[in-house]
């Protein structure tokens, strides 16, 4: 089974801080979930060990945010079928396009359309070269590719400028954000057999906190801001434009 990807994560550099970071509210994601006492609470670094993947959780809790959040996780053959469709247009077109092609998935849960690291329903950990996720097959074209290790990092770099998505629970959000990260080591480890650089990591950070946010589908706003916010008030990069843009 897999480890739990919120554990995964070396901390030693801050980048658990990091990943928790709201570009919107400039502050940590807000928990969000189906426990009304801390729901408009910011997720503290302190309090990641309480976070689990769906899988790891009780068949009672699972049920509970199914009820309360409407909360039902897809698995990867699904997902498999439904990215098959997207992304056959790509496939004879050159690498450049199919890189920088945008795709968002909406209340992402833990971003098993973009990255499929594992089962979400069952936790069995899914080999590289068979994930199914747009992300996933981005960056298995890249590695197929692309030998030089500079232009492999300006690719990759754009591929997950291209992917994005939103959810309502924090907890969810905070594990889809480092299943990406850790997507990135992942898929470098496996092509150069090394570390990927200090400072693409940071970038990294950066393009994944901006482009997975935390939203409420239904409201068109920021969770729980329905009512006193401004319509559609969220910003997300346009990392062409090299600025944010209104979501």
């Amino acid at each position: 089974m897999t480890k739990n990807p919120v554990e995964e994560i070396d901390n030693s550099d801050g980048l658990v801080d990091l990943l928790l970071f709201d570009h919107n509210s400039e502050d940590n994601i807000i928990w969000a979930t189906d426990n009304k006492s801390i729901q408009k609470n910011p997720i503290e670094p302190r309090d990641i060990y309480k976070i689990e993947p769906r899988f790891m959780k009780s068949k009672e809790r699972r049920a509970r945010r199914t009820k309360d959040r409407a909360e039902v996780f897809t698995p990867p053959d699904v997902c498999k079928l439904q990215n098959d469709l997207i992304v056959r247009p790509w496939l004879d077109k050159p690498l450049d396009q199919f890189i920088d092609a945008t795709f968002l998935e909406i209340t992402c849960g833990e971003a098993p359309y973009i990255v499929s690291r594992y089962n979400v329903v069952d936790g069995t950990p899914i080999a590289i070269d068979n994930r199914v996720g747009l992300l996933d097959r981005k960056l298995q074209s890249i590695n197929q590719s692309v030998d030089n290790q500079k232009l492999w990092l300006e690719l990759a770099r754009r591929a997950f400028q291209s992917v994005y998505g939103y959810e309502f629970q924090g907890d969810n959000l905070f594990i889809a954000r480092c299943n990406l990260f850790l997507t990135a080591q992942e898929f470098y480890r496996q092509k150069f057999r090394a570390e990927l650089p200090y400072d693409f990591l940071n970038d990294l950070v950066d393009i994944i906190t901006w482009n997975f946010f935390q939203y409420d589908g239904l409201n068109r706003c920021r969770p729980f801001d329905e009512y006193g916010g401004v319509f559609g008030s969220c910003k997300i990069m346009d990392w062409k434009a090299g600025a944010p843009d209104e979501f």
